[in-house]
């Protein structure tokens, strides 16, 4: 058996099915392609016997079983070590593989030998393109609408990959639904920062190796279906949180104290105008449209959390770690 080009890791949380269909998307491309992979599957202390049905499936497949949810940098930091293929592959339990996208990794390595990390061409399930890069966060970024940011600086902020796109694109950084990393960048950026809980961990590897000389493209022969946070909707509230919580890291890291206590302060005064807003749409509809009261309540919260001072105990690290 040739040594495997791409080590794939999944890191699962009580979604055995949509993991299933993951793998069985890359060892059917794999299949297609001719380019010879691994799987690696972190489970993240899953209580729905999603590894006895992973090994069930697919006995070639390494499951390594963490005793709790670690988050998304730890789970794959504990998978890394059991990789050893080429480069590797983080792709999420409920995006799929389409036809030439390991081949369309392949050829961008080879061709590019500056490009250390590579996204894949993100679509809907019903085939209409999604968000597949994002700038780096900045104050500008976070707190002025993106209607506006994208009126006035259109080529910037154009996260989809354009219709009859060929050639790979240079980004900021990807989205972290499937995200490709050469393995020589791995070895001199090293492993996610495990401060990151769940969410931007991948724009701060992005970060990290474009700061070492390393390019970061959108490939778009590489295309994947992704059902786009179907594991985090189970608890909203605590993700839109933590999304919040590792927006601080990173500004604390990347930017510095001052620019991330600048965030903070401009944060609260867009949940307050944001908070006013929705609980005034669910006054209008007289408290009948569930999505607005749903809503309201997240950005109630979001506020409720900054005026508190952003305690631990909130957001999904503090429900699975504390």
């Amino acid at each position: 058996m040739n040594a495997p080009r791409f080590s794939v890791i999944l890191v699962n949380w009580n979604t055995a099915a949509m993991t299933c269909e993951a793998i069985r998307s890359v060892f059917a491309e794999s299949s297609r392609s001719g380019v010879p992979v691994e799987v690696v599957v972190s489970d993240n202390g899953s209580d729905d016997e999603s590894v006895t049905r992973i090994r069930e499936a697919f006995p070639e497949v390494r499951v390594i079983e963490n005793r709790a949810n670690l988050g998304f940098s730890r789970a794959v930091n504990r998978a890394l070590p059991q990789c050893h293929g080429e480069h590797v592959v983080l792709l999420n339990t409920d995006a799929t593989l389409e036809e030439g996208a390991l081949a369309a990794f392949v050829e961008t390595f080879e061709r590019a030998p500056k490009v250390g990390i590579q996204g894949a061409s993100l679509l809907n399930p019903d085939g209409t393109p999604q968000n597949s890069s994002a700038p780096f966060p900045n104050l500008a970024t976070e707190l002025v609408p993106k209607w506006l940011l994208r009126a006035l600086h259109p080529s910037v902020f154009e996260s989809k990959v354009p219709p009859g796109s060929t050639e790979p694109r240079e980004v900021d950084s990807v989205i972290g639904a499937c995200l490709v990393i050469r393995g020589e960048t791995l070895r001199e950026i090293g492993p996610l920062d495990e401060r990151f809980f769940f969410f931007l961990e991948e724009t701060d590897w992005c970060f990290r190796a474009r700061a070492r000389g390393w390019k970061v493209v959108v490939n778009p022969g590489a295309r994947v279906v992704h059902g786009q946070g179907k594991s985090s909707e189970k608890v909203l509230t605590d993700s839109r949180i933590e999304f919040h919580r590792s927006r601080y890291r990173y500004f604390r890291k990347n930017h510095g104290v001052l620019s991330a206590g600048c965030l903070f302060v401009g944060m609260i005064l867009k949940l307050v105008v944001e908070s006013l807003s929705a609980w005034t749409v669910v006054l209008a509809s007289l408290g009948t449209s569930s999505r607005a009261r749903r809503r309201a309540r997240v950005v109630s919260a979001l506020l409720a959390w900054h005026l508190l001072g952003c305690p631990k105990g909130w957001g999904l690290e503090g429900r699975f770690l504390l």
